[in-house]
């Protein structure tokens, strides 16, 4: 066992070597036997020492507390799941998005569905072109 691994567990398991693993105790005792062995065990059993202490505090303080923590947990509401559409429309750059990419593909769509062979002044006869299923070719009159 090296110092370093020495002082490993001495960090993990404490400045007392009978409360480290079984199977590191002997080459541990052998570490501790030396100076720094000693100084690192010394320094991990102020720490044990310290955190041994059990503060002292008063029964109505501690009841106190509780109950303002229970209370400030019974006051958390839970949110509601939003639904999917809605969780979309938190994005601010959704909604232009969205607008732009649907003009797109109505303008591809007008584009390669209804290409006017002879140019009207008309707008209903252009509309009605565009939208009417059987002036295109796609529908079939019984």
């Amino acid at each position: 066992m090296t110092l370093d691994q020495f002082r490993r567990l001495a960090e993990t398991w404490g400045g007392d070597v009978e409360r480290w693993p079984a199977p590191t105790r002997e080459a541990a005792r052998k570490i501790a036997a030396s100076a720094e062995g000693a100084l690192v065990l010394e320094e991990q059993g102020r720490l044990d020492r310290l955190l041994a202490v059990v503060p002292a505090i008063e029964a109505e303080r501690a009841d106190r507390s509780s109950l303002l923590v229970l209370q400030k947990l019974a006051s958390i509401q839970e949110e509601q799941p939003q639904p999917w559409h809605r969780r979309l429309l938190r994005w601010p750059a959704l909604v232009p998005a969205a607008s732009f990419a649907c003009s797109v593909m109505a303008g591809v769509w007008l584009a390669g569905v209804a290409p006017l062979e002879q140019p009207s002044s008309d707008a209903l006869s252009v509309v009605s072109s565009v939208f009417d299923v059987y002036a295109i070719g796609y529908g079939s009159v019984q």
